[in-house]
């Protein structure tokens, strides 16, 4: 098995995510959910950890969120849209920097693709 996974331990089951199955995920409280195609998996975590853990392709968007840029259709109004069809609301001040962000991680992407 290739690429990062992502341990998941909840009170019931022990599971393993690989990182670029990963649509977004959302903190409430100490609870991470993190949301895939096929699932999702609710755990206690904390979102610092997770995103230091899934790197530079994710972006947290907000306090309690983080997104995946691969699966990020657009951007604007304050909120990302999610290829699944998903808004994710944008943190107030963080419009500009997430841009920049996705600029970047899209430029990387496209020279990796077309080398």
């Amino acid at each position: 098995m290739g690429g990062v996974i992502i341990p998941v331990l909840t009170r019931t089951e022990t599971a393993v995510v690989k990182k670029e199955d990963v649509l977004y995920v959302e903190s409430r409280l100490r609870t991470v959910l993190l949301h895939t195609a096929v699932r999702r998996y609710r755990y206690y975590g904390k979102m610092g950890d997770l995103a230091e853990m899934l790197g530079g392709s994710f972006y947290r968007c907000h306090v309690s969120w983080i997104v995946n840029l691969c699966k990020v259709a657009s951007a604007g109004g304050g909120t990302v849209h999610m290829e699944d069809g998903k808004d994710i609301f944008l943190g107030r001040n963080k419009f500009q920097a997430f841009r920049r962000r996705y600029i970047q991680y899209l430029a990387a992407r496209h020279k990796t693709e077309n080398s």
